[in-house]
């Protein structure tokens, strides 16, 4: 009987490729689950499910924590709406723009909206013009399907205001919650969302007695705060 030939010695070599194949694939599998992230309320409400199958139940309200990638994503949101925002406003205002009688502003906390005076109030009262409502219905149109808080702030000259306004305080209030009360009941915007501020002749504009100055400074501004109303404390 012939003998048999020697073995090599070590692994075969298919050994090896295979050991190599199973390290990657364990690695595969840790970098998969090191980047994925776990819904923590969801994960409590599947275990109180199993605790009450088994005869444990207990009641906790979960709050989860914020994220970096929530707080991005809202940020962003908001960025679009105010982009889109500002977009509509644009052909909305203008007519008005280039007349001189409206502005659109971009700012750090929000976009601003500063209105003429004339254009908006009969002279020497706080009655809305006949041109000035189908205007601010169209504004109340788009800024009525935001979740965003909307500041109106009154502003005059420092002219002494006519009867029967005691001061420019109560001018400026008068003529910012004319607009707010436009919005709320017939722009349908909803009144949670709208704030006004009565600022009288102590922001102007510009430093000047002219006429110009005076129609610059009298004015009504709409604000679109980043800030948003998250509904009735309950």
């Amino acid at each position: 009987m012939a003998d048999c030939p020697p073995c090599k010695k070590g692994a075969p070599a298919w050994l090896l490729t295979f050991g190599d194949l199973m390290s990657l694939l364990l690695t595969f599998f840790i970098l998969l689950i090191s980047m994925s992230t776990t819904d923590i309320v969801k994960f409590k409400d599947a275990a109180g499910s199993l605790k009450e199958a088994f005869g444990i139940q207990t009641i906790q309200q979960i709050t989860p924590l914020p994220t970096g990638e929530n707080f991005i994503t809202t940020e962003f949101q908001q960025e679009v709406i105010l982009v889109r925002l500002k977009e509509k406003l644009e052909v909305i205002l203008e007519n008005n723009t280039d007349a001189g009688e409206a502005e659109l502003i971009s700012l750090e906390e929000g976009f601003l909206m500063p209105l003429n005076h004339d254009f908006l109030f009969v002279p020497g009262t706080h009655t809305l013009t006949p041109e000035a409502r189908p205007v601010l219905m169209q504004i109340a149109t788009v800024i009525g399907g935001i979740p965003n808080l909307i500041r109106v702030e009154g502003h005059t000259s420092e002219e002494t205001p006519p009867t029967p306004y005691a001061s420019n305080w109560e001018r400026s209030a008068a003529e910012a919650a004319a607009v707010v009360h436009f919005l709320a009941t017939e722009g349908g915007v909803d009144p949670h969302r709208l704030q006004v501020r009565s600022m009288g002749e102590f922001l102007p504009r510009v430093a000047s007695a002219s006429p110009k100055g005076v129609r610059d400074n009298h004015r009504l501004e709409i604000m679109i705060s980043r800030e948003t109303w998250g509904g009735a404390p309950s």
